[in-house]
């Protein structure tokens, strides 16, 4: 079976009817018509699908930290880490919008600089970050705290106070996040940053908490994905994988793809530019795969995608495509409950 994974193919609600409105996709449209619906109510994101997918279980949170700072190149021996990536939190009236390391650029050495800051500031407080990749921070904590996080891709482009930390620690979290602000606030790379013209990198988002886990080895099949998150667990399941391709020329049965072309526009509201990654998506994989799935190339396809209530998944096999009766309407398909 052939696996997509499309987060953000349900726009959210707000989007919806604007940027469904005369969108031709005959192909996505026949095989989620044609296929088996499945509608579970879960809270489940995508990285939460893949976790379970390769067998790792959720701690208080899918242990995402670890899992990616070991294919960093870093050794998280039984500590407990927080991925803590550089963010910017914008002002608008009187809430904070998260913006992430998608809209922004920073180098190594500026990062190194925000680490030594953050360090010598938290000395005592059993904090140590580890800026192993520019836009990649990892946290680690001499406690393991008492905290549920939210992804940084679910908050990127909304307000940040849904999303905070929670548990039993989560006020003193919320405290740490203001220190954190304060210190970035006050320094020198921040300054620089402003002069010449760039946003200024003024808190962290901490998410993805765990020890490292486990991770069964799985040898069949194959990774596409450019998600580094999603190709570590690959990479530690010893599982064949690579950067996604630019169709799905060379997708063969058994392989699972990240298709996360809809993700920015759907995170700033970017009604245009969801619309014309869809019309990729539609030229570039979904026609050749009910192609694919009309000759016999492949057996069986598996759409899935999330939003933050619900898991939808649509299951179609070759015989499903003769099933012509099936014509429930696109813009019913991607309508979330």
């Amino acid at each position: 079976m052939t696996w997509l994974i499309v987060p953000e193919l349900i726009p959210p609600a707000e989007m919806c009817a604007a940027v469904l409105h005369d969108l031709s996709l005959p192909a996505l449209g026949t095989l989620l018509a044609r296929s088996q619906r499945t509608t579970t109510a879960s809270t489940v994101s995508t990285e939460g699908a893949l976790c379970n997918h390769f067998q790792v279980a959720r701690q208080q949170d899918y242990p995402i930290a670890p899992i990616s700072l070991s294919a960093d190149g870093g050794d998280p021996e039984q500590h407990y880490w927080l991925r803590a990536d550089p963010v910017h939190l914008r002002a608008t009236r009187d809430q904070l919008m998260l913006v992430d390391s998608g809209a922004f650029s920073i180098s190594q050495t500026e990062a190194e600089l925000f680490a030594q800051a953050f360090n010598d500031h938290f000395k005592d407080d059993g904090y140590l970050l580890y800026p192993l990749r520019p836009d990649r921070w990892y946290l680690r904590v001499a406690q393991t705290p008492k905290l549920r996080t939210t992804p940084v891709n679910q908050v990127t482009g909304k307000h940040v106070d849904p999303y905070l930390p929670q548990g039993v620690d989560g006020l003193a979290w919320h405290r740490f996040y203001n220190e954190v602000q304060m210190l970035f606030f006050s320094l020198a790379v921040n300054d620089a940053r402003e002069q010449r013209g760039e946003i200024p990198i003024n808190s962290l988002w901490c998410w993805g908490g765990g020890v490292m886990p486990y991770i069964p080895r799985i040898t069949a099949g194959k990774l596409w994905a450019n998600d580094p998150n999603t190709r570590a667990l690959a990479l530690l399941a010893n599982m064949p994988n690579d950067a996604l391709p630019g169709d799905a020329s060379n997708i063969d049965e058994h392989a699972i793809v990240l298709l996360d072309q809809l993700t920015g526009a759907a995170q700033y509201g970017d009604y245009y530019g969801w619309r014309e990654a869809l019309l990729a998506l539609e030229k570039n994989w979904f026609a050749p795969l009910l192609s694919q799935l009309k000759s016999g190339q492949i057996k069986q396809l598996r759409i899935t995608t999330h939003t933050p209530t619900h898991q939808y998944e649509w299951h179609c096999q070759r015989m499903d495509l003769w099933r012509i009766w099936r014509r429930t309407p696109l813009t019913q398909q991607l309508t979330s409950l």
